[in-house]
């Protein structure tokens, strides 16, 4: 009798799971909006983050195009200072705040992705790359909400 387990399984096409999805969207867009509270008329936010064997890296948080219902964010995440290794060391993100629906997910600036590749693909994209992508956002922006501080925070006093 033949196994038919292992032939089930392979056959079984990938089905994404949207209420995860967007659930970890709506999630980070709370943390975006914990990480600019108070600072909202910005246009830029930066922050330092150490992390273990006194390592210090930045993330900046760019807003670019704006309209009455989404904003346009770009993420960048690196060390503070640049060494020479043989990989790239920063990351960078295009972020697309949904406001009416408070959902944060990331783009790369002209389309989204799609909920679910072909596997193998050329590009080399998870079955499930939409996901580990937002997920990877939620990462760096508790990273940033645990052990990050703000660089240019306005004072909220003046000095006479």
């Amino acid at each position: 009798m033949a196994d038919t387990s292992y032939s089930l399984k392979k056959n079984r096409q990938y089905v994404p799971d949207l209420v995860s999805l967007q659930q970890l969207g709506e999630l980070n867009y709370r943390r975006v909006n914990r990480l600019i509270r108070g600072e909202e008329e910005m246009d830029t936010w930066q922050f330092a983050v150490h992390t273990s064997g006194d390592q210090e890296s930045r993330l900046r948080l760019t807003l670019g195009k704006e309209s009455r219902f989404t904003s346009e964010m770009k993420l960048e995440f690196g060390p503070e200072t640049q060494t020479k290794l043989l990989f790239k060391t920063t990351l960078s993100l295009t972020v697309r705040l949904y406001h009416d629906v408070g959902i944060a997910e990331i783009t790369d600036g002209h389309r989204h992705y799609s909920g679910v590749y072909p596997y193998p693909n050329d590009a080399m994209l998870h079955r499930d790359e939409k996901f580990r992508l937002n997920q990877q956002l939620a990462d760096l922006l508790e990273l940033c909400l645990k052990h990050g501080h703000r660089l240019n925070h306005r004072l909220s006093f003046q000095f006479a």
